[in-house]
Order: structure tokens, then sequence, then C-alpha cells
């Protein structure tokens, strides 16, 4: 069988570094995302040095701290909505606040000491308390003064740049645990080597995403 015009590029090994065509990108968005699929919802490589970052539900692979973040908060966010409108004197931003603030602390302890990286169940019941805490954060803002305030634009901005703070910040730790990892194995990030990478780095190649550069 002969090998496939990506293989063959991903295996010359006088060949200069991979880069990304972003024009292509730019132009043509809807099959990039096609192609990089399922990375779109698993975010790691399909290693079995991840397999504890990933959860399979119905057939798809899924981003254990994404998915259950997400879902924790806004499921958090919904609950303290109608507990608010059943008897908003329930909601009290001090405990809300300090609740949600030590359930992140208790995620975050709980996370670089190294406890929940065998623990699959455990990491995502960490994840629930991490969404869930910092919805109560932001039901502590969105009580501030009453919620049907002037200012109620203000703290809904205030809460999205928390959020979008918090994600990044989340994003970056991810960052340096998957280079981390991935520097300790076997195929030092050479990502046309790493079988977790390969099959994805091929689809791009084929599909005039990825080229190879000029050797120097």
């Amino acid at each position: 069988m002969n090998p496939r015009r990506c293989e063959e590029i991903l295996d010359d090994e006088n060949r200069g570094r991979l880069l990304l065509n972003m024009r292509r990108v730019i132009h043509h968005p809807i099959h990039f995302l096609k192609v990089i699929d399922p990375f779109i919802t698993s975010h790691h490589p399909f290693c079995n040095h991840f397999d504890g970052h990933i959860i399979t539900l119905r057939g798809r692979k899924w981003c254990i701290g994404c998915t259950f973040n997400t879902i924790s908060f806004f499921s958090a966010m919904v609950i303290l909505f109608v507990i608010f409108i059943l008897d908003s004197t329930l909601l009290n931003r001090f405990y809300l606040f300090w609740g949600g603030a030590g359930a992140i602390i208790i995620y975050f302890f709980s996370s670089f000491s190294g406890i929940l990286e065998t623990r699959k169940r455990a990491k995502v019941l960490s994840k629930f308390l991490l969404g869930s805490g910092f919805a109560c954060i932001s039901w502590s803002i969105l009580l501030i003064q009453g919620i049907i305030t002037l200012d109620l634009s203000v703290k809904l901005l205030v809460i999205i740049i928390l959020y979008l703070s918090f994600i990044t910040l989340l994003n970056i730790k991810r960052s340096l645990e998957i280079f981390r990892e991935c520097e300790s194995c076997e195929y030092k990030m050479r990502w046309s080597k790493c079988p977790g990478f390969r099959e994805v780095a091929c689809k791009l190649i084929d599909a005039d995403f990825v080229y190879p550069a000029e050797p120097d």
C-alpha cells in the first residue's frame, strides 16, 4: 500500500517545520473545524497519557474540564435563579461569595496536589465544585443593591470579564500541563511522530491547512 501524501511529508527528515496556512483557515473556517474534529470537544491528544482528561459520551470524546465546568456553572446559575424567584431571602451575598470562593480554593488545592490525576470520577466532581463556586460568586455580584438596578449591565460585564479571565487562567494551566506531559513523553513533542497528534496533522496536510516550510 502506497503511503498517503501527508505521511510522506511527515516522515520526510529533510523537510522544514510545519506551518499553519492561516489564509486558508480564514477562508474555510467550517472545513477547518471539520478537519480538526474531535479536538474541538476533546482538547487533548488521543493517547493514553491523557485518558484521564477525556470522557466519552455517546461515542464522542469530551474534555472533562471544559465540559463539566460549563455544565455546572450554567446549571448552578439557573438553580440559584429559581431560588431567587421562589424566595430571594434565601440568597445571602456573604455566604454566596465566600462559599463560592471556598469551593474554588478546594478545587485548586485538590488539582495542584495531584490527587485527581488518576480518579476520573473525582475529577468530574471537582469540576462541578469549580463551576458551582464561580456561579455563587457571580450571583453575589448580581445581588449587589438588588438585581434590577441601573448598573445591571455593569455587573453582567464584570461577571463576563471574570468568567473569561477565569477560563483563560484554566486554559494556561491546562496548556502547561499538556506541554509538561508531552515533553516527558518518548516523542518529545514531535507531533509528526506522536500517535496522539499524527492523524490530525495528516488530515490538516491533506486539506492544505498545514504545509512544510522550506528547509533551512
